[in-house]
């Protein structure tokens, strides 16, 4: 055999081999591809480590992880299970709704802390006192008039209502709790601030220009029907 012909088969056998390297990585890729999960992306990597894919595969590796604990977070739906997602993912594409959940979860806790406080401290329930004996009352020209929902206006306390991703979705919940509390946001408009909550932007339905029993009561007719909210200063 001639130098030549050594050289041009070594070649040809060369070129064959890498050829069958790509298409065994690119049956991979598809194969990975078809799967779509996290193991299939991790498989391909480990066999392939050096591949044009290699920064696709980590990318799509990334989205279902977050999509995996998100979906884990939310089923699970507590401060803890956000806190958690939020610590593993706080730049990901679901950390704002995560973000909103758990100030929504604080205006909850907020909302039961002097109760919550007072059971744990054991302190006991206080006792009704002795009924007094009637006394008469007077002759009354009229009856008792029953007692009409405060005036909106005029005073410097806020009862916030959440906390929401979109104005969109800060408007949407006034009117639904605007029509099932109408007696006691009779006369009140919404005022919807836009704010941010770490890095995102947040928007906080709340009621102003309120004296504080008018907020108080608001409140306290609200959390009957297990609906949070939190009285605020808004000076």
């Amino acid at each position: 055999m001639s130098l030549a012909r050594g050289i041009a088969i070594f070649v040809i056998g060369v070129l064959l081999t890498g050829l069958g390297g790509c298409s065994h990585e690119a049956r991979d890729w598809h194969a990975a591809q078809s799967a779509n999960t996290i193991e299939a992306y991790q498989q391909f990597l480990s066999e392939h480590p050096q591949s044009a894919h290699t920064a696709d595969a980590q990318s799509l590796i990334a989205d279902l992880t977050e999509a995996r604990d998100w979906q884990r977070a939310s089923g699970t739906d507590t401060a803890d299970a956000y806190r958690q997602f939020l610590s593993q993912h706080p730049q990901g594409k679901n950390a704002q709704e995560a973000r909103i959940r758990l100030e929504n979860f604080g205006l909850n806790a907020s909302a039961s802390a002097p109760a919550a406080g007072a059971a744990a401290a054991g302190v006991p329930a206080p006792t009704p006192p002795a009924a007094a004996a009637p006394r008469p009352k007077a002759p009354s020209a009229t009856p008792a008039a029953a007692p009409a929902a405060a005036p909106a206006g005029g005073g410097q306390f806020t009862v916030q209502l959440g906390a929401f991703s979109s104005h969109e979705k800060a408007q949407a919940q006034w009117h639904h709790l605007s029509a099932r509390f109408a007696h006691e946001f009779s006369g009140n408009t919404p005022d919807i601030e836009r704010g941010k909550s770490g890095h995102h932007h947040v928007f906080r339905l709340r009621v102003k220009g309120l004296t504080e029993a008018h907020a108080r009561s608001i409140c306290a007719a609200l959390r009957k029907q297990s609906q949070a909210c939190i009285v605020g200063h808004s000076a």
